[in-house]
């Protein structure tokens, strides 16, 4: 069963990919299924690239997020982005639903290796990522 996650930090309202009081933020919800999180979500027109398609920045910043969410909630850490590649498969249509998930592949010498994807309602993969970040100490992260 799905467990909705939320961050008791403050300090994560303005976060452009999360935070709930960032005006033109992404307001992105997840929520933990096992060992992945997951937000069912859409891109909104105003963050389109080319026609009606996500811009590919903002497809990096989602799958991006998603792998930030995993490694708190999943690897039980803080952590920074040290490495993040993207491979663009389809177009991420604007306002239509998608389905962005993370995992944790492996944690070894200070560093969390993640995967993330965005699925389409067909369940076809539009992009995915593999990441790899960096353990921050908690009394550095706050």
């Amino acid at each position: 069963m799905a467990e909705k996650l939320v961050s008791s930090d403050s300090g994560f309202d303005g976060c452009f990919g999360c935070g709930a009081a960032n005006p033109v933020g992404l307001k992105l919800e997840f929520e933990r299924d096992g060992d992945v999180v997951r937000s069912r979500t859409s891109v909104a027109r105003s963050y389109a690239g080319y026609r009606a398609f996500a811009h590919g920045g903002v497809i990096a910043t989602m799958l991006d997020e998603a792998m930030g969410w995993a490694m708190l909630h999943i690897a039980g850490c803080y952590g920074v982005t040290k490495a993040l590649n993207v491979s663009y498969r389809r177009p991420v249509h604007v306002d239509r639903p998608i389905v962005l998930s993370a995992c944790v592949t492996a944690q070894r010498s200070g560093r969390v290796f993640l995967e993330a994807s965005i699925e389409d309602a067909k369940g076809r993969v539009l992009a995915s990522a593999a990441g790899e970040w960096s353990i921050v100490r908690e009394e550095r992260a706050a």
